[in-house]
């Protein structure tokens, strides 16, 4: 099996948005949106979804999924297994950082892939190690999000328009379905 390597900013035209307020991010969960920034600096997303308990957040703010107006919300904090998709905000920071994307686009396989996460669906390109068989993301895993780059999502089949060019989180308790194709 060859592994070739996967860079998402290759290729793409227009404008670039800067990110640089650490810890703002967007969650969508089944109910709505979450607008809010980790109330806890330094921590990344990532890393702070990863520990499966409940995250301390700061401005929080609800809406639809959809897009429209938010409002302020009274969250103190989000559990991440309610989470399904976790990004960064507009002006947030990514969620992978720039010298583990080279690494892994350069160890493992990129595979095309379309997840059903109810009541979203999300296309991307997905780099997983040589062992690890894309169509296994529906069972137990160590790894609770998977970072799904160059993403396209929509939630009953209306495409969002504010998700990031680079790479989101999907979490994988979420994940019911799972269409993958290796890249060549």
């Amino acid at each position: 099996m060859a592994v070739g390597t996967f860079n998402p900013a290759m290729g793409t035209a227009g404008i670039i948005v800067t990110r640089k307020k650490p810890g703002h991010f967007v969650a969508l969960t089944e109910d709505g949106r979450i607008d809010a920034v980790l109330a806890k600096g330094g921590v990344k997303l990532a890393d702070a979804l990863e520990k499966r308990a409940a995250i301390d957040v700061s401005s929080p703010q609800q809406g639809k999924n959809e897009g429209g107006p938010l409002s302020p919300a009274s969250l103190k904090n989000v559990d991440p297994y309610d989470i399904t998709i976790a990004m960064p905000a507009e002006d947030g920071e990514p969620v992978v950082s720039d010298a583990d994307r080279d690494a892994w686009s350069k160890f493992r396989v990129a595979y095309d892939v379309t997840l059903t996460a109810t009541p979203f669906t999300v296309s991307g390109v997905l780099l997983l190690l040589p062992s690890q068989d894309p169509l296994s993301l529906t069972e137990r895993g160590t790894e609770l999000f998977l970072p799904v780059f160059s993403p396209s999502v929509s939630v009953n089949g209306v495409t969002l328009r504010d998700t990031p060019r680079d790479v989101l989180l999907v979490n994988r308790s979420h994940i019911r379905r799972v269409n993958a194709n290796m890249r060549r």
